[in-house]
């Protein structure tokens, strides 16, 4: 059909009206993606769930079933406590990789002995006083780097999350630190491919160039950073992770965490250093808990570490958020297992 220029064009009905009466043979069939529960339509424009807080909106009849496209009821808990703890975790400050805010409201012990950071820290610096230039991989705002000084002449850091950069540039200047803006993907520790495949994983810095590589709570590439340090050059590494021993927040929120985290679908750590080359002297773990003590505590760290539950938002999870608030006060706290690992390295 074509209209005549300068006239609209004819719509025809059905096309035009087709969202008013939605088929209800195919709402019966249909299921929300978040919860897997049937779906309602009460109006012309929304799908609702029947078993979760989200609704879906309908474009020209046409469903658009994408979580990141739902709309989460708001529910009024008559609870001022709770509205409390999530205004304080909302306009909490953040900034660089300072969780400081949490202090008491959140804390960690170990199994066995004092935390492995402290290890970490004191090799650190054992290091730094026999090197004459250091990496340092996802400083976040300098804040652990600033704490091993005196630094050596050649002090490098990089960072991949914007935010951070004038920070730790500010931070780590006193100290002679360049802050370099490194691709997140310089995380994956597959590093780059053969055939120059997957580049943005390369560390953007010359081969054999440090006597050392400190990584602190930052995933890396073994096989790039052997291809930085000089021969008999270190890495130093303190990784911390979640164990799935237990509930995690993402258990006990219904959510989805980040992939790599599941178990054996993570950093296989022994083979890529394996694959390195570079030669292991020392390999310590050692089994953390960590408590909230409160609900502000568990939604600060999911605004601020986004591989807990990827699809974080306080709206959509509003409601399953108070039902962790109300165990959390039945019970004390809400408590996480996890585990530190102290890695060091040399290269041959």
């Amino acid at each position: 059909m074509i209209a005549a220029r300068g006239s609209p064009m004819a719509i025809p009905h059905a096309i035009k009206d087709r969202h008013v009466n939605m088929d209800q043979n195919l709402v019966r069939v249909l299921a929300c993606p978040q919860c897997g529960e049937t779906l309602d339509c009460h109006s012309d424009d929304r799908l609702t769930c029947t078993g979760c807080s989200l609704s879906y909106p309908v474009h020209d009849g046409i469903p658009a079933l994408l979580i990141s496209a739902a709309d989460a009821r708001s529910t009024e808990f008559n609870d001022p406590e709770f509205e409390k703890f999530l205004a304080e975790a909302v306009a909490a400050p953040f900034s660089g990789w300072d969780l400081s805010w949490l202090a008491d409201r959140c804390t960690t012990t170990t199994d066995d002995g004092p935390p492995l950071v402290e290890a970490y820290d004191g090799r650190a610096r054992e290091l730094l006083q026999q090197t004459s230039s250091v990496l340092d991989l996802g400083t976040g705002g300098g804040e652990h780097l600033s704490r091993l000084g005196p630094l050596p002449p050649l002090a490098v850091a990089t960072e991949s999350y914007r935010p951070n950069l004038s920070v730790a540039a500010e931070r780590l200047a006193p100290a002679g630190v360049h802050v370099l803006q490194a691709d997140p993907n310089t995380h994956h520790s597959g590093g780059p491919q053969p055939g120059n495949r997957w580049p943005e994983r390369r560390l953007p810095l010359a081969d054999n160039t440090f006597d050392l590589v400190l990584a602190s709570s930052s995933a890396f590439s073994p096989m790039e950073v052997a291809r930085v340090l000089r021969p008999a050059g270190r890495v130093l590494s303190l990784e911390n992770g979640v164990e799935w021993r237990g509930e995690t927040l993402a258990d006990a929120l219904a959510g989805t965490p980040a992939e790599w985290t599941m178990p054996g679908r993570g950093w296989d750590v022994g083979e890529t250093f394996r694959q390195s080359g570079l030669q292991i002297v020392n390999w310590r773990e050692q089994g953390t808990s960590t408590t909230y003590r409160d609900i502000g505590a568990a939604v600060y760290m999911l605004l601020h570490v986004p591989w807990l539950i990827v699809d974080f938002d306080l709206a959509h999870y509003r409601d399953r958020l108070h039902s962790l608030h109300e165990r959390i006060q039945r019970e004390g706290g809400f408590t996480t297992r996890g585990y530190a690992r102290l890695i060091e390295a040399v290269k041959p």
